[in-house]
């Protein structure tokens, strides 16, 4: 902030000295019972920003009950505000007026590039800032005259350096520079506090378009900061506010509270299993959407760190990995060493405050809503109403728009269909503003009903230390969550995930490593949109259950390059499945399964097949690896092969894939075989018809395997079976797996589960006997590692 800000601070300064440092409401700008009015043109009037400040406070202080509105209108200038002041803006009767104007004061058409030269034009543009600086000044004047603390908002940017396709205005913003200046003029003539958007924004916007020119935290039409930009001007208001980072921070030692701010500890008792206590935090943390647009704005801003910082410290804890739960949900596994340094538990979205807080998110969503639709009203009032007809009958109203349509519907057809949307949209909510009034009173009450923290009860559990993930291991392919033609279907009906007795009876027989069959239909009902909760939840408690047993566990996508849209299937890189979508799942699914230390792999894709020429399966992989490492630089990506990922014809069809890009270096390649005459796993005939032989698995794998270490690269069978009817298939299965063995090569058995039923080729039990195939697979557990050949 400029002079005013060092007000701002000394004001904190003195908050905290009276509080003792414990975080109370005072600590923050706006107080209890505070009315604060946010006033301003479209972007003010679109909310994004100034809801993102609402959800900090009913979520940091939800005793403060405060109250925001939103006084903007799209198109406003500083004279428009001026010429509605008394009728839209002073009657809220605000504790706080916050106001911006500039982006359309300074007239864009005056900088259209046809337009450079003509004779005046300059002056013009002098004489825009001018008038807002006049006009800026007389609302000011009118505020101070209410008793309202003003914060003065300087204007966003006008993107002038990315390489948009929308026609650039360059001038724009070197004008809102200006208005930003006059912003400081004026901040000083009325003791205003300030806060600089357009310093800031453009400062990121730099930034960000170092790395990559066409990237912008505007819009494409270069003026509205929605998304990304809208996240990061919030940040700013709350940075330069005084916002405080603290959600809550407690650090315990053996059966010591040394430090809990925000927050209260009780029942603590620690032992070597672990520890446990049940802790009330003062606030909740503030929940960020999980989509792309935020995570740019995060990777942009310290957002995170400066503001929502949810702090868990325990020190002198035994070495190793311990489980975290609170109120009996896992939540994650975590290093002593972690724990020592202390963890942000706001960057975790699975726990039950963070749960609640995007219950209130909802709720201040559906607020903002509701603002939106009373802002539309205000719109059509103010920019195509006479004055006279705004609170009268509504079928004056009607008649006055119909003349007006049907002037449009001869004249200008295209503006037409756009008023005609607009005028509806008044005539339907006109009628209802008072209710919409009422509502966001309601609505109001009831996010500071729902936000007050619980108490919760804490419990970290000390783990036994993970196999070597630098071996490779021999598993079982756990069948069930893949089943189904219904997507997504009904769990129990058309699919089901792996259970607890399946984990027992893999762990009772040696193995370390799962492969993890599920659908993307089940998991993204839509495309690029949330994971679906149930499913995530089902997933994550399968894994979990894996940890307690100490099991790996590969994730594999079972789609094959393909999943439903709309009732029909799609390859993906088709027009209805762009590649765009398997990446951002593979984002989302990385970002929720990080913090889990069992998860041995990221399995891309079943099988992929039949991909089209102009979307190689090379291209999605990349694309996948590359949205995995925006989220998740650790874990192993496991990539399958091309062409349903046979081994055999490796060479020909999956290549290429040794030239896909890791920044962490940590690919795994997986393939498959089967040893009948078609490599499908059918077995439809004998074995002599099907020309089995006790080498042809070791045949098929081997232009893999050498594949494997003529490039020095590692490598994964994840899929291969036999039949139990014919022990001769049990010789064959037995050289693979001793080939596969001596070579470093790991695999996992398809398939176990009581959901694969009497099938073939399963290895569930049956009536508490093992298939004799199993006599074969307990043989292998663990492969040794291959050695590395020097480069």
């Amino acid at each position: 902030m400029n002079p005013p800000k060092i007000v701002l601070c000394l004001l904190l300064a003195l908050l905290s000295v009276v509080s003792g440092f414990s975080q109370r409401t005072g600590d923050a700008v706006f107080k209890a019972g505070d009315k604060v009015n946010f006033i301003g043109n479209s972007i003010t009037h679109s909310g994004g920003f100034h809801n993102d400040v609402l959800l900090y406070y009913a979520t940091r202080f939800p005793q403060a009950n405060i109250m925001f509105y939103n006084s903007g209108i799209s198109g406003d200038n500083a004279n428009d505000i001026l010429r509605r002041i008394d009728e839209d803006i002073l009657p809220r009767q605000a504790t706080w007026s916050v106001i911006m104007a500039g982006m359309n004061d300074v007239n864009r058409a005056l900088y259209a590039p046809a337009r450079q030269g003509e004779a005046g034009l300059e002056e013009q543009k002098r004489q825009a800032i001018q008038n807002y600086r006049n006009h800026l000044d007389k609302v000011l004047q009118k505020l101070s005259q209410t008793g309202t603390t003003i914060i003065l908002q300087k204007p966003t940017i006008y993107d002038q350096t990315a390489e948009l396709s929308s026609e650039n205005l360059v001038g724009v913003n070197d004008a809102l520079g200006q208005c930003a200046s006059i912003v400081d003029e004026l901040a000083k003539k009325y003791n205003t506090y300030v806060v600089d958007y357009w310093s800031f924004m453009n400062e990121t916007n730099q930034r960000l378009q170092q790395k990559d020119p066409k990237a912008t935290i505007i819009s494409i039409d270069r003026v509205h900061p929605w998304g990304t930009g809208s996240l990061i001007m919030a940040y700013q208001f709350l940075k330069e506010t005084g916002a405080p980072s603290t959600v809550s921070a407690v650090e315990l030692e053996k059966n010591t509270v040394k430090k809990c701010t925000n927050c209260e500890v009780s029942a603590l008792k620690a032992n070597k299993q672990g520890m446990s206590f049940k802790m009330k935090s003062e606030s909740l943390p503030f929940p960020l959407a999980q989509e792309p647009q935020t995570t740019r704005a995060l990777s942009l801003v310290p957002l995170v760190e400066q503001l929502n910082r949810e702090m868990l410290q325990i020190n002198k804890l035994k070495k190793g990995r311990y489980a975290l739960s609170i109120d009996g949900t896992f939540i994650a596994t975590l290093g002593s060493d972690d724990l020592a340094r202390g963890v942000n538990l706001a960057l975790y979205h699975n726990t039950p405050q963070y749960q609640q807080a995007l219950k209130v998110k909802e709720l201040a969503a559906s607020y903002r809503a509701v603002q939106q639709q009373l802002r539309d009203i205000k719109w059509v009032q103010y920019r195509h109403l006479p004055k006279g007809l705004w609170n009268t009958d509504i079928a004056q109203v009607e008649a006055h728009i119909t003349e007006r349509l049907d002037f449009l519907n001869t004249s200008n057809g295209r503006k037409y269909a756009e008023a005609k949307k607009f005028y509806d949209n008044y005539l339907q909510l006109k009628p209802e503003e008072a209710a919409l009034e009422a509502k966001l009173q309601e609505l109001n009450k009831t996010i500071y009903s729902i936000n007050k923290p619980a108490e919760h009860e804490y419990r970290l559990t000390a783990l036994p230390q993970m196999p070597d993930k630098d071996i490779m291991y021999f598993g079982l392919n756990q069948a069930g969550a893949e089943f189904g033609k219904n997507q997504p279907g009904e769990h129990l009906v058309d699919y089901a995930y792996p259970t607890t007795r399946q984990l027992d009876y893999m762990q009772e027989k040696g193995f370390s490593l799962i492969r993890f069959a599920f659908k993307w239909e089940r998991i993204q009902r839509s495309l690029h949109g949330e994971l679906h909760q149930g499913e995530l939840s089902r997933m994550k408690a399968v894994v979990e259950a894996a940890r307690l047993r100490n099991q790996w566990v590969l994730l594999d996508l079972h789609n094959y390059g393909r999943r439903k849209v709309n009732g029909a299937s799609a390859i993906i890189g088709s027009p209805d499945l762009p590649v765009a979508a398997v990446a951002d799942l593979w984002g989302r699914l990385a970002h929720e399964f990080k913090e889990y230390d069992n998860i041995w792999g990221y399995g891309l894709m079943n099988e992929p097949h039949d991909m089209l020429p102009s979307t190689p399966w090379f291209n999605i992989a990349q694309a996948c690896i590359s949205a995995i490492r925006e989220s998740d630089q650790k874990t192993t990506i496991v990539v399958g092969g091309d062409e349903w990922s046979g081994a055999s014809r490796w060479l020909s069809v999956s290549d290429n894939l040794k030239d896909l890009q890791d920044p962490s270096d940590n690919l795994v390649f997986e393939a498959h075989l089967y040893f009948d005459a078609d490599g499908s796993g059918t077995y439809r005939q004998s074995y002599e018809q099907e020309g089995g032989s006790p080498e042809t698995g070791v045949e098929r794998a081997k232009p893999f395997v050498e594949w494997l270490q003529k490039h020095n690269l590692k490598g994964f069978v994840g899929e291969y079976g036999i039949p139990d009817s014919d022990e001769r298939w049990f010789v064959t299965l037995d050289n693979l797996m001793r080939y596969l063995q001596q070579n470093g090569v790991g695999g996992t058995y398809w398939a176990a589960g009581p959901w694969w039923g009497k099938h073939f080729m399963a290895v569930e039990p049956r009536e508490g006997k093992d298939q004799p195939q199993m006599k074969v697979l307990e043989k292998y557990t663990v492969a040794k590692p291959a050695k590395k050949k020097k480069n």
